[in-house]
């Protein structure tokens, strides 16, 4: 299953890693981006754990295991700031998927073809949109993962050797402890590449048998369950999501989640199916007709497990149970098309050309380029968030902090807070100072206000953004300095009912700050 690599100059393999730049480079900007996760990943790279439980619930299969974060714990050490370490992970992720995208189709569609196919992986609207819209480092370091692996594969059939199989060994546990829910989707594609389209019994051996040592390394952690985060079921895709290019926004408008595959997936995807089976390439013996036919049936199986119409399936086996959102299986499915999109250069030698391979990877950026510009923040966060808010952990305070003035009797609340999930309804905030005497608690002042003075409704706040906000109360210069040590009440109500929201998962219902 061969191509002889007439490429001597590797033109692929450098133009792959010129075009990586347009990827990873918004993760070198100062500060963060507003992803849905938030600050969610540095919290838990500071503190990392077994599975990521700062500002989230744990979970066996839906979270983030600890190796997401084992990355960035030698950049810490080396005294790299946790935000710069999170974001040169996401930037590593990027250069593991692209070349691992490379050393797989290498040997196999030759060096312009997998060139084409790492660039096209790279700035594929699913990839891009895990790391900078949703933030989530479990699924950017699975999709730089599962690449590798494949290539492993391919490697370990072909030549039998020790380090191949160390490859595949080595990202499988990996991808066990980032995330077991899109790990194991990830280990039964890796068992059926094996079977079919290497035909390789060992390679197979050594795929089920890595996939079995994962699974056994998560017993410990078997019990650790939460709630489903969002509704399952809400979160299937039309088949128009695939295809229309909902992202970026127009001007004033917040972008849609971008779920489309992008251009250079679906026009080369298609001229790709349409060479291969017209049988207009000049060696039709060159490309292996079995790894096409699983890149393209194996997607075609993926993306229609993303749809509305397979929610009985997902029920019915309980595979519900393995993700958050039914279409993060098109993650699973990126390597597949990025094969397919690749493959191009491969089928028509004339396309191999450096002129015309150049136009199509020139017309892969320039599709891609509007999804490279993200929103982000100079708001270094803290170690920990302050207070996590809600009964699903929605918002999530970055700061709060009083500062008294008893000669005005006044208080004043500096607060940040950023948003983690959509919230349900426009709640209010209270903000009230109180002391304690013999005869128990009383209120000196209090404020109940929406939170942002009305202009920004709860309602429309969305994942990842960041607010801040100022409160004063005026108790009187007497009440602040003869009463007792004050306390300082802070949090969001309903205030159809004034029922208060949980504070740190149902700990307490309010915030309790002292003045500085």
């Amino acid at each position: 299953m061969r191509l002889n690599d007439e490429q001597a100059p590797r033109l692929g393999f450098w133009t792959l890693l010129l075009c990586s730049l347009f990827a990873w480079a918004p993760a070198a900007y100062p500060g963060y981006w507003q992803g849905w996760e938030g600050f969610i990943p540095v919290w838990n790279s500071v503190q990392s754990s077994a599975l990521a439980g700062v500002a989230t619930a744990p979970d066996l299969w839906r979270g983030t295991g600890s190796a997401a974060f084992l990355p960035a714990q030698p950049l810490l050490l080396a005294g790299m700031s946790p935000v710069a370490a999170v974001r040169a992970v996401f930037a590593l992720s990027f250069l593991l998927g692209g070349l691992g995208i490379y050393a797989w189709l290498r040997l196999r569609l030759g060096d312009r073809a997998a060139g084409l196919a790492g660039v096209v992986y790279l700035l594929m609207p699913p990839f891009v949109a895990a790391v900078y819209v949703r933030g989530s480092l479990s699924d950017a370091l699975l999709l730089g993962l599962l690449p590798l692996a494949l290539a492993g594969v391919a490697a370990y059939a072909d030549s039998h050797a020790p380090s191949a199989a160390g490859v595949v060994v080595l990202c499988i546990l990996w991808m066990w402890r980032v995330q077991a829910g899109l790990a194991l989707l990830a280990a039964l594609l890796l068992l059926v590449y094996a079977a079919w389209v290497e035909r390789s019994r060992l390679a197979l051996l050594v795929v089920a048998m890595s996939a079995a040592a994962g699974l056994v390394s998560l017993i410990p952690l078997w019990a650790i369950r939460a709630e489903p985060p969002v509704p399952f079921d809400g979160h299937f895709l039309a088949l128009g999501q695939l295809l229309y290019a909902a992202w970026p926004a127009a001007p004033g408008e917040r972008a849609a989640y971008p779920f489309q595959l992008g251009f250079a997936v679906l026009v080369l995807g298609i001229m790709a199916v349409w060479l291969w089976r017209a049988g207009t390439a000049s060696r039709p013996s060159a490309v292996p007709g079995r790894m096409l036919g699983f890149a393209l049936g194996g997607a075609l199986l993926l993306l229609l497990l993303s749809l509305s119409v397979s929610a009985p399936l997902w029920r019915w086996t309980g595979a519900d149970r393995l993700l958050t959102y039914p279409w993060q299986i098109v993650l699973v499915a990126a390597p597949l098309l990025a094969l397919l999109a690749g493959s191009v250069p491969a089928l028509s030698p004339t396309l191999q050309r450096a002129p015309l391979w150049a136009v199509l990877v020139g017309l892969t950026l320039l599709s891609s380029y509007p999804l490279l510009t993200v929103a982000g923040t100079q708001i270094t966060p803290p170690d920990r968030p302050a207070a996590m808010i809600g009964a699903r952990q929605e918002l999530a305070i970055l700061e709060a902090k009083v500062i008294e003035n008893p000669g005005l009797g006044s208080a004043t609340l500096h607060v940040t807070w950023q948003v983690l999930r959509p919230l349900p309804f426009d709640y209010n905030v209270f903000f009230q100072a109180v002391t304690t005497d013999d005869q128990g608690d009383h209120v000196l002042a209090q404020l109940d206000v929406q939170p942002l003075k009305g202009e920004q409704p709860a309602t429309t706040w969305q994942p990842g953004e960041i607010y801040r906000a100022r409160y004063a109360l005026r108790a009187g210069r007497d009440a602040l300095q003869d009463a007792a040590p004050v306390r300082y009440y802070f949090g969001f109500y309903d205030w159809r009912d004034g029922a208060r929201l949980a504070v740190d998962g149902g700990i307490d219902d309010k915030m309790i700050l002292f003045a500085e």
